[in-house]
């Protein structure tokens, strides 16, 4: 699976739901190989967002994408309790390229398996997807995302709350995919992690705070438009983000 070239433009992107305003006015570009990772506080929009680019929230604004989608959401909207194996869940991503009543081919069932071991899952691809543990979930979330060979990846908090070897396999296979010419947006809490691994930053507060370049973005001034009080400076001069509980939109 070789990805096409990708590329993302967002021009004066607004959502609001609920007669409140969620975003309003974002505007920033993506280039093709580039993990671009989306920060901001709870509630900034960071979700928001992505579900704006899937379409399945009504936006005001322009986006101009070129190659298609491919999704991963935050681990805890996904049923754990589906019975479903890990096969069977990465495998899904292959059904709406096959006309209503078709099975799978012999090709869509070697992607899925490809896929699974890409992830270091292959030896747990009959395990039920509730047994296994929440890094080995999000890792079959990657798969299917994979799966739907996209050639822009949106992953929601993908790293959230899963073990330090499933975010470096995650990690891996997604500058993998950046490297071969597709585009990932990664929405994120740790700003740690976001300037170690991102070559792009888009930092929200329900406005555009900031995008560019991690040196551009990650700056004190920069992020204390965005955190205010819950951003902590260190005498070292690192940064910490007192957020509380992270939720979003």
């Amino acid at each position: 699976m070789s990805p096409r070239a990708a590329g993302l433009e967002v021009r004066g992107l607004s959502v609001r739901l609920g007669g409140r305003s969620v975003l309003e006015d974002v505007s920033f570009k993506a280039p093709a190989g580039a993990l671009v990772g989306v920060l901001g506080p709870n509630g900034a929009g960071k979700t928001t967002l992505l579900r704006a680019l899937l379409g399945v929230v009504p936006f005001s604004g322009e986006v101009d994408m070129t190659g298609e989608i491919a999704y991963v959401p935050q681990s805890g909207s996904v049923n754990s309790s589906f019975p479903i194996d890990a096969f069977g869940v990465v495998a899904m991503a292959r059904y709406p390229r096959r006309r209503w009543g078709w099975r799978l081919t012999s090709a869509d069932r070697a992607l899925a398996l490809a896929m699974l071991d890409e992830v270091g899952l292959a030896a747990e691809a009959r395990r039920p997807f509730d047994e296994l543990s929440g890094g080995q979930r999000q890792r079959v979330l990657v798969a299917r995302a994979l799966a739907q060979e996209g050639d822009v990846l949106l992953l929601d908090e993908p790293l959230a709350g899963i073990d330090l070897p499933s975010q470096e396999t995650i990690l891996d296979v997604i500058a993998a995919r950046c490297r071969r010419g597709a585009l990932a947006l990664m929405t994120t809490h740790d700003l740690a992690q976001a300037a170690r691994v991102c070559q792009r930053l888009v930092l929200l507060d329900r406005v555009l705070i900031a995008e560019g370049p991690n040196e551009e973005v990650m700056r004190t001034d920069v992020l204390r438009r965005a955190y205010g009080t819950s951003l902590l400076v260190i005498d070292d001069g690192a940064v910490i983000v007192n957020d509380g509980a992270h939720h979003d939109h």
